[in-house]
């Protein structure tokens, strides 16, 4: 839609070919009354300013940011004292993470509009994200003269005080902003925080102990107010997938039944149900929700996953498999499919198989060490030793600082059941570092084997005696009895080079 008048810039339609039919004849009637009144010559400066703001509103009710953003620049320029237009354009930058223009919307509202409380809310929450904590400060306190009973105000003043450690401070605003908004669990998290700083350990510990994800927000009538704008399954969808980030999952399915009640072939609703009816519990709702999917969309790579995912929990293997291998087929970049796939196959003994896809992981993420170690347990179970030596040795070489596979490698290089593999120097020289680092058990466990490869028993007997009187008194009696018996071997057995049935754990 072109503007009509200088200063004002293009709005570009959307296309929204792929939405309900509903949605779709809302919006373009929406831009038809918009279209009228910018062809109306006679047509006031406010009056067209309220048909671009509208139509701003109903694209960002429909998550349509661009267009919306083109509206409401448009409608601030034509009613530069309207304060509703710079705040809705700032609080999609907000979204959209672009801090700095947001916050110079938000002073622009500010000073139009001084006594709209969630703009100096969002002020201040911009400011503490920025680390700007005098500037989050003064904004949480002029909320709070607004209204002095505003929790999210109290929360970030609390957050500000956190940061810069005062914290018998921060506990003063959180617990009042507990108090008013009890629900809001995840301030229990930051009171923890505020108490621990104070070293009261106890009142941390049953904060902490209540923490959660439901976090408190400002009351937004502009916001708040573009979901009455919203028409169809998207109303619903919306809904529920708010309730969902906010870890309501019952109320979230609720709301995405009612999305597909309006819709019943929208696989976002179906999709969504199954997620939530997971996180309830209810697995076999949400199978039943994905298998439908399935029959509206065969290829859909994600739903697959996700059954393969629910089928491989509840030990339904075969069929598990039968859908990752589905998923990989349709998005065969998707890594964590071809993994979960993977080990699969392992549960259904079907080795090779197995071995052969954690590789093409390894193969297109070279950084993936849990599919790297994978494979090399397979290849250990099969004893093809130099290959898993190899693998180890080229992982290594790319990534030194990834301490399991340095660790695996190691044991390698000290008890291979292949003796002419081993390597005992490089093996103590790699598991010293590695115990360095970490002070495991298992890993001066590895130190010791490696002492014991080279024929250096009497360190390696000292070594074990040592970690086996810490796990003693540690009353670790498992690992006490395995550090027993590797003490016995180096103290006994000449030569003591470990066994070619050594198990070595990488944790």
């Amino acid at each position: 839609m072109p503007p009509d008048a200088p200063g004002l810039v293009p709005v570009v339609t959307p296309d929204t070919s792929s939405m309900e039919a509903g949605v779709r004849e809302h919006i373009k009637s929406s831009e038809s009354a918009l279209a009228s009144v910018i062809k109306d010559a006679g047509a006031s400066a406010d009056k067209l300013a309220e048909a671009y703001g509208l139509l701003g509103q109903i694209y960002q009710a429909y998550s349509l940011s661009s267009p919306a953003k083109e509206c409401y620049q448009n409608a601030a320029r034509l009613a530069s004292k309207d304060f509703r237009w710079p705040y809705l354009l700032g609080k999609l930058h907000e979204r959209e993470g672009d801090a700095q223009q947001a916050i110079a919307l938000f002073n622009t509202a500010r000073e139009l509009r001084p006594d709209y409380l969630p703009v100096f809310v969002s002020l201040g929450n911009l400011h503490l994200q920025l680390n700007r904590l005098d500037e989050a400060e003064a904004n949480f306190r002029r909320a709070l003269e607004i209204n002095e009973a505003s929790a999210s105000a109290l929360y970030g003043l609390g957050q500000a005080a956190l940061s810069k450690r005062i914290y018998n401070v921060a506990a003063v605003h959180l617990e009042k902003a507990l108090k008013l908004a009890p629900e809001a669990n995840r301030l229990h998290y930051a009171l923890a925080m505020a108490f621990r700083g104070q070293d009261e350990m106890e009142k941390a510990q049953t904060h902490l102990a209540q923490s959660g994800s439901v976090g408190v927000r400002v009351s937004d009538p502009l916001i708040d107010g573009l979901q009455d704008l919203i028409k169809g399954a998207r109303l619903h969808l919306i809904r529920g997938r708010t309730a969902l980030e906010a870890r309501r999952f019952a109320e979230a399915a609720a709301e995405f039944r009612k999305a597909i009640a309006a819709q019943p072939d929208s696989i976002p609703a179906h999709f969504n149900l199954g997620a939530a009816l997971t996180q309830t519990g209810d697995l076999g709702g949400a199978v039943a929700q994905f298998e439908e999917i399935l029959r509206l969309d065969p290829n859909h790579a994600n739903a697959h996953y996700n059954l393969g995912l629910l089928l491989a929990q509840s030990n339904q293997t075969e069929r598990a498999i039968k859908h990752l291998r589905l998923a990989v087929a349709a998005k065969s970049e998707d890594h964590d499919a071809r993994f979960l796939l993977a080990q699969e196959l392992v549960k259904a003994g079907r080795i090779e198989d197995a071995e052969s896809e954690f590789a093409r992981v390894v193969e297109s993420a070279p950084d993936n060490e849990e599919a790297l170690l994978a494979s090399v347990r397979i290849l250990l179970i099969r004893k093809e030793y130099r290959r898993a030596l190899d693998a180890l040795e080229k992982s290594h070489t790319r990534f030194p600082h990834k301490g399991r596979t340095a660790a695996t490698l190691a044991y390698l290089l000290a008890a291979s059941p292949q003796t002419d593999l081993r390597d005992g120097r490089r093996a103590l020289e790699l598991a010293q570092a590695i115990y360095a680092a970490t002070g495991t058990f298992n890993h001066g466990a590895l130190v010791a084997t490696a002492l014991a490869e080279l024929g250096r028993c009497e360190e390696a007997a000292a070594l074990s005696r040592k970690l086996m009187t810490k796990a003693v008194e540690e009353r670790k009696s498992e690992l006490a009895e395995k550090l027993k018996a590797d003490l016995n071997r180096y103290e006994q057995a000449r030569p003591c080079r470990p066994d070619a049935d050594v198990k070595f754990s990488d944790q």
